[in-house]
């Protein structure tokens, strides 16, 4: 799903150069859970928008679905992510004006569905996260977790192959974290690749490999994670 050699992204203030990511490796297959942990500042919010294809990279090769993104148009990248990544935000990211149905609705709308089909598989997804009795009610009206629900259920919107996550759970309590972590997890069972991003153990213990990064490199040894798998 994911190949990814020798990753650069290094950003420029002045006369000095920010090395955000340092010549990173990183192979995910399809359907595997990947948790990425490692300080503040190392670099795994920067990966994750590369892998999204919210950023591109300096210099390297990347690959999602077996198509090169590394040197894509803006155009052509925005089709990817609409397309085949699903992307939930720590801060969820809600349009405050827009109810809970609208919000899921939106990238499907943005792809150029037909307007009745986007709104029942809206209907569809949030009954999925439990969410089909608050269809009508904006952010503000929701807590966190049911604002991450919906969160969830527009990441799916356009049937996405892989689900990136920069901590999902990181704004919410441990109950409401554990079944956020429950959707992400019987998602992945289905067949969906996930890449979170996280600080929690308990979102690490779920996934298939754990890697660590410092100084926008991995610090564990990939292939050895990959054989324990």
């Amino acid at each position: 799903m994911i190949q990814a050699t020798s990753i650069t992204k290094v950003y420029g203030i002045g006369t000095i150069e920010i090395r955000a990511l340092n010549g990173i490796d990183f192979n995910v297959k399809q359907g595997e859970f990947v948790a990425i942990q490692g300080p503040s500042g190392c670099g795994k919010s920067t990966l994750l928008n590369v892998l999204s294809c919210i950023d591109k990279p300096t210099s390297g090769t990347i690959s999602i679905d077996s198509i090169d993104i590394a040197h894509l148009s803006d155009k052509a990248l925005a089709k990817i992510r609409r397309d085949k990544i699903g992307f939930i935000f720590q801060s969820y990211n809600l349009i405050p004006t827009l109810n809970a149905l609208e919000n899921v609705m939106l990238p499907m709308m943005f792809a150029g569905k037909d307007n009745n089909k986007t709104s029942e598989r809206a209907a569809t997804l949030l009954e999925m996260v439990e969410m089909q009795e608050r269809m009508k009610h904006k952010p503000s009206e929701l807590s966190g977790g049911e604002q991450q629900r919906v969160a969830i259920a527009r990441a799916l919107s356009n049937d996405p192959l892989l689900i990136v996550g920069d901590e999902p759970t990181g704004n919410l309590d441990s109950k409401t974290g554990a079944a956020v972590m429950k959707i992400l997890t019987e998602l992945n069972r289905e067949g969906r690749t996930v890449v979170v991003v996280t600080h929690d153990p308990a979102v690490a213990g779920t996934a298939h490999r754990v890697l660590q990064m410092k100084d926008g490199q991995f610090i564990n040894n990939q292939s050895e994670q990959e054989e324990q798998t």
